[in-house]
């Protein structure tokens, strides 16, 4: 069956092409990869589309670097279009989940589109992910460079991606963003910070717990279960008693996580 669905990727009806595609992607199976890497630049944007989404479904990530390729010569393509709605969520994720890391090729490709290609902020951000889905510590420092960027988008992302990394240089940085004008940056930052375990965020995360935004406070408790020091207790047991149930439930959590003989919390 599946030698059939390959061959109908050079069909010249595009429908078929394009049933083909999606066909493959149902299957999940590898040996797809190559022939639906042929066919990204498809002339039909429904072919295109079908077999972005079918290589994201397999997983295989051999298919990353030519992925990212096209997305990069392609900016204005319809792939491109859906990606920025909120129903391509799940396709902007999958390709992230796809993306090995310290792949060369792969980081100098995103490198170039970042430096030179003339990406709108929605690709700026998505490019800005995976290199932190891709890279190393070496991405600290233009990523620290995009956290001046306009666009708070990028700057969320550029915060996503260093946690992502996890290189604990960025832990200074990250600290400076607790305290950002855009709700968002702290959110994530506060999360990259849970991320990275340094345990100078401690005193500051337990302090974003009184965060105006329910979203912060609730990465807050979140973050402190997972740097692990006993010092945020008290007042995650004070976050019991939130205004907000996500922010109660974030709290409940992370004081399970801290628990440990020596400590007891009434709940």
């Amino acid at each position: 069956m599946i030698e059939t669905h390959i061959t109908n990727l050079r069909h010249a009806d595009p429908d078929v092409r394009y049933n083909a595609a999606q066909e493959l992607g149902k299957l999940g199976d590898a040996r797809a990869v190559d022939a639906l890497v042929a066919v990204l630049p498809d002339t039909d944007d429904k072919v295109q589309y079908a077999a972005v989404s079918s290589l994201v479904k397999i997983g295989d990530s051999r298919a990353a670097e030519p992925l990212i390729a096209n997305l990069i010569d392609n900016l204005e393509s319809r792939v491109w279009g859906l990606m920025k709605l909120n129903i391509g969520m799940r396709l902007r994720h999958g390709l992230l989940d796809l993306l090995p890391r310290g792949d060369e090729l792969l980081l100098a490709k995103l490198h170039m589109a970042l430096g030179d290609a003339p990406l709108d902020a929605h690709q700026r951000a998505f490019f800005t992910r995976a290199l932190g889905r891709a890279g190393s510590a070496s991405e600290i420092d233009p990523l620290m460079a995009t956290l001046r960027h306009a666009a708070d988008d990028v700057r969320v992302a550029a915060v996503e991606a260093l946690g992502w990394i996890g290189d604990a240089s960025a832990a200074g940085m990250l600290l400076t963003l607790l305290h950002d004008r855009n709700e968002q940056v702290r959110e994530v930052s506060v999360e990259a910070l849970g991320r990275l375990g340094d345990p100078r965020a401690v005193d500051p995360v337990i302090g974003m717990l009184k965060d105006r935004s329910e979203w912060v406070r609730r990465a807050a408790a979140e973050a402190l279960g997972a740097l692990g020091d006993p010092r945020a207790l008290d007042p995650l047991g004070e976050a019991l008693h939130d205004e907000d149930e996500m922010v109660q439930d974030a709290a409940f959590d992370a004081i399970k996580q801290l628990s440990t003989d020596h400590f007891t919390t009434v709940l």
